[in-house]
């Protein structure tokens, strides 16, 4: 449908040019008509008044615009191929101005991609755009400096586009983005907003050809444009990592969570892994609890694990141990309970960690850990003068290779103890 409004305002356009130029009032009268044969759908009429008016006109700029209707014709009955044929015969007249000659090339460039024949598209409009550019420019250099002419712009956005369109299409990213440029440019020039779409097209382009930093600058201007998508700052946050600027992939994704575009659970970890890695743990951590504590990120032992790092890293370790508690409710062995242990063991608090410790036991741990956690049972016991349960740790430690000298010496210790109270 795009390409049939294109194309309808085209012929009108040039209808009213020929009016007032090369074209005999009869000549206009009957492409008038013709015209609104179409736009009432009365297309065997219109085709009969065609081809009588076709068997009548010399080579020119009548015929031109008649074969260019008989071609829109077609394309309304959605033949394809046989508009292509018709708005070629109207092309190779070589009489259509240059603005027409440009917007009806896109249009045969934008059938052939519609039928998936990227390079004829190619072929069709790159070679005709080449040449009308090389006309604009002769154009413009003869004009005087000092006027208030502005400088001539045949070709329209969307032909620049189209053609890029098709050198994405067959992965030809580098032969693209000049294409995309020059349309972006065209549109700005006009005072025109690009479209969304060709902006990411572009990004595409830069990011396929490894332009990481022109791949932000243009996702800079996909913010402006729609700050309300989310993957635009997920995508800048990424590129500005490829860019080794991890304070910049931060400062993207805290702007973004600050105005509330961040709502993925994807992008909120990002934000909390790149907030721990660039040493502000607490902010991470107060993250990540509230979206767990809501539930708006996932209750795993991923999450939790990630969480517990962050409390940590700040030397929260209160808030680091019951994360680890949290996290290892979705394990199967004990491996977290152990390290939280270990951190409340460094805290002094004994009776919790030697709580954690035996859950860890219970639970199963590695052969490399089942030993230290033993070990860590018995000297909390200790600690808390429960010489019963320390021994009873102490001896099971005493069966495994890693620890059994170090157990056998606190086994001799307690029996000291005994044997010498007070």
């Amino acid at each position: 449908m795009r390409f049939l409004i294109a194309l309808l305002l085209s012929t009108l356009t040039s209808l009213t040019w020929a009016a007032n130029n090369s074209l005999s009032p009869s000549t206009y009268e009957e492409l008038n008509a013709i015209q609104e044969q179409l736009a009432a759908q009365q297309y065997r009429e219109a085709e009969e008044a065609l081809l009588e008016l076709e068997d009548d006109l010399n080579p020119g700029f009548g015929l031109a615009l008649t074969y260019q209707l008989h071609g829109q014709l077609n394309l309304l009955q959605e033949k394809n191929k046989e508009a292509m044929f018709w708005y070629s015969k109207a092309l190779a007249l070589n009489v259509l101005a240059p603005a027409q000659e440009s917007a009806l090339s896109t249009t045969i460039a934008q059938l052939h991609l519609a039928a998936e024949n990227n390079n004829a598209a190619i072929a069709e409009l790159e070679p005709r755009l080449n040449n009308i550019l090389s006309l604009e420019k002769d154009k413009n250099s003869d004009k005087k400096r000092g006027t208030d002419d502005k400088p001539v712009d045949w070709i329209q956005p969307l032909s620049f586009i189209t053609l890029a369109s098709a050198y994405q299409l067959e992965k030809n990213y580098a032969a693209s983005v000049p294409w995309l440029i020059r349309g972006i440019e065209r549109a700005r020039s006009r005072g025109d907003q690009p479209k969304e779409n060709w902006l990411q097209m572009l990004m595409a382009g830069h990011y396929q050809q490894k332009s990481y930093a022109k791949t932000a600058a243009v996702l800079d201007d996909l913010l402006r444009i729609n700050p309300g998508k989310e993957d635009y700052w997920q995508q800048q946050a990424a590129v500005y990592q490829l860019l080794e600027q991890p304070a910049l992939a931060l400062r993207t994704l805290e702007l973004g969570y600050a105005a509330d575009y961040l709502k993925k659970p994807d992008s909120i970890l990002l934000l909390v892994q790149l907030l721990i890695s660039e040493n502000i743990p607490e902010r991470a951590g107060r993250i990540l609890q509230a979206h767990l504590q809501d539930q708006s990120v996932e209750l795993s032992e991923r999450n939790w694990r990630v969480l517990a790092a962050a409390w940590q890293q700040g030397r929260e370790r209160d808030k680091a141990v019951a994360a680890m508690r949290e996290a290892s409710t979705f394990m199967d062995d004990g491996s977290l309970l152990y390290r939280a242990a270990q951190m409340q063991q460094q805290n002094a608090q004994y009776q919790t960690a030697l709580t954690d410790a035996e859950a860890a036991l219970k639970k199963g741990l590695s052969e490399r850990d089942k030993p230290r956690a033993l070990m860590l049972a018995g000297s909390c016991a200790y600690e808390l003068n429960d010489y019963t349960t320390a021994r009873r740790y102490f001896q099971q430690a005493l069966t495994l290779a890693d620890v059994a000298a170090n157990a056998r010496v606190w086994l001799e210790y307690l029996d000291a103890l005994e044997q010498y109270p007070g």
